[in-house]
């Protein structure tokens, strides 16, 4: 039996930000058209997880061999997020965002090697866009908005620097002949850009889940 495990963060996972309900929830029914293509789909994804916790999970959830299975992988948006409390009581000090980019470059390397070694075909999704005004006022809850602005130098900062981690999983999609679904393109594409992500600024709302899942169906179909 055809079967899909989806190792990721809370962009696959189906999180989205209810501004009526002031909380972050989780979206049922995730990932339908994969089940109706025949695919048994197995969603191992986790919110707040960054590359090194996708490994332990691959290893712990993936079993050995894994004849007839496809590993989507989805990490970046967490791995180059910083601490931004540490920044706004101390934006002259040196700050490093949560995986730094070589260490990001080679685990996520390994990730995919483990999926292999284990049977499974491997894809790796780039990463959906953030809107960086949104996002800037989220992070700067409860801290200094000008101290965190003046670290960055400018709010697009935010976008540039997400953006450079998504380009690296598409290099890193290359490099290692894994096919590429470009979650990306889609949103970049789209007039209505700022309604498929929620207020935080990073979790799409349930038009921009949708469009995710229409992406990953036509990708796999």
């Amino acid at each position: 039996m055809k079967q899909i495990y989806i190792f990721g963060d809370s962009i696959l996972k189906g999180v989205t930000y209810s501004e009526e309900a002031g909380r972050h929830k989780l979206l049922p029914g995730r990932f339908a058209a994969l089940s109706d293509m025949g695919y048994t789909v197995k969603n191992c994804s986790i919110m707040g997880a960054t590359v090194e916790e996708g490994i332990a999970q691959l290893q712990k959830r993936l079993a050995e061999p894994a004849e007839q299975t496809t590993v989507l992988l989805e990490y970046g948006g967490n791995d180059c997020d910083y601490r931004w409390a540490d920044i706004s009581a101390d934006p002259e000090a040196h700050h490093l965002p949560k995986t730094p980019l070589d260490a990001f470059t080679r685990r996520y390397g390994e990730l995919v090697s483990c999926a292999r070694e284990k049977g499974a075909s491997v894809y790796i999704c780039n990463l959906v866009p953030l809107d960086a005004e949104k996002y800037m006022h989220w992070i700067s809850r409860g801290l200094s908005y000008d101290r965190i602005l003046g670290w960055l130098g400018d709010s697009s900062m935010l976008y540039r620097w997400h953006e450079f981690y998504s380009r690296t999983t598409e290099k890193l999609a290359e490099a290692l002949s894994c096919p590429l679904i470009d979650l990306r393109m889609p949103f970049l594409m789209s007039h209505r850009y700022r309604d498929l992500l929620s207020a935080d600024g990073i979790h799409p709302t349930a038009e921009g889940h949708r469009l995710i899942e229409e992406t990953v169906a036509k990708a796999l179909g």
